[in-house]
């Protein structure tokens, strides 16, 4: 099964799991990690770690809040190394309740460009009166 992680500044990655959950649930190897509080090595080391102990190695999405930030610079590095990693920015609701919901459905490749799809489709302008 394909593996997620969250990775924001400040709290925003464990909100968007707990939200996810609470409408969808979550499932299993699904992580989030804050950049608060820690230099571009530092966040490069707390993933680096959490590949080795939880031995993600089916395929794994990060998430990211920003692109060209720590996040993105971080998971970006990381991806470099690690074969079967995918990148993406602008992680809202709709694009993790998209991964929850579809991983076990599709590859690596196409499991991304539907949740960034999803995501997209998730951020609409109402008009007035609907």
């Amino acid at each position: 099964m394909i593996s997620g992680i969250v990775l924001t500044h400040g709290p925003i990655a464990p909100a968007i799991i707990e939200a996810a959950g609470a409408i969808v649930g979550n499932g299993e190897k699904i992580f989030s990690l804050s950049t608060s509080g820690f230099s571009l090595r530092g966040v490069i080391e707390k993933l680096e770690a959490l590949f080795l102990s939880e031995k993600l190695n089916q395929g794994v999405i990060i998430m990211t809040s920003l692109k060209g930030g720590t996040c993105w610079n971080s998971a970006v590095a990381v991806s470099k190394k690690i074969p079967d990693v995918e990148v993406v920015s602008g992680v809202n609701l709709n694009m993790f309740i998209s991964f929850v919901t579809k991983r076990g459905q599709s590859g690596l490749s196409e499991l991304t460009e539907i949740i960034l799809q999803d995501a997209i489709k998730g951020i609409n302008r109402s008009q007035q009166g609907t």
